[in-house]
């Protein structure tokens, strides 16, 4: 049997004024998830702008990769570690949460 895929929950704060520089960063890493089987499967914005004192993040993302595996070698994935100092000049806080698929409601 085949592991279940993995979903993740991100949510990211960004620094006021780097929505540009944001949107070409997540560019650049959706196309190293991809190489992994990864990909950003859907982007909420919150109705806040941009802030890193908000309560509410900038933005929600919810990831998907065919298994942990291949999330951990996306991690490690010496590109998206070269892209580290883009990163922390833009995102200010990052919250993550790793889950498998769950109930299906009201399908």
């Amino acid at each position: 049997m085949a592991p279940p895929p993995v979903h993740i929950v991100v949510r990211l704060w960004i620094r006021r004024g780097l929505e540009a520089q944001f949107e070409a960063y997540e560019h650049k890493v959706s196309r190293i998830m991809a190489r992994y089987g990864g990909a950003i499967e859907r982007a909420i914005r919150t109705s806040r702008a941009a802030s890193e004192e908000s309560v509410e993040p900038f933005e929600v993302h919810l990831l998907s990769f065919p298994d942990r595996e291949r999330y951990a070698a996306y991690q490690d994935d010496p590109e998206r570690h070269a892209l580290s100092g883009e990163r922390g000049a833009i995102i200010t806080k990052t919250e993550v949460f790793i889950g498998t698929p769950g109930p299906t409601y009201g399908r």
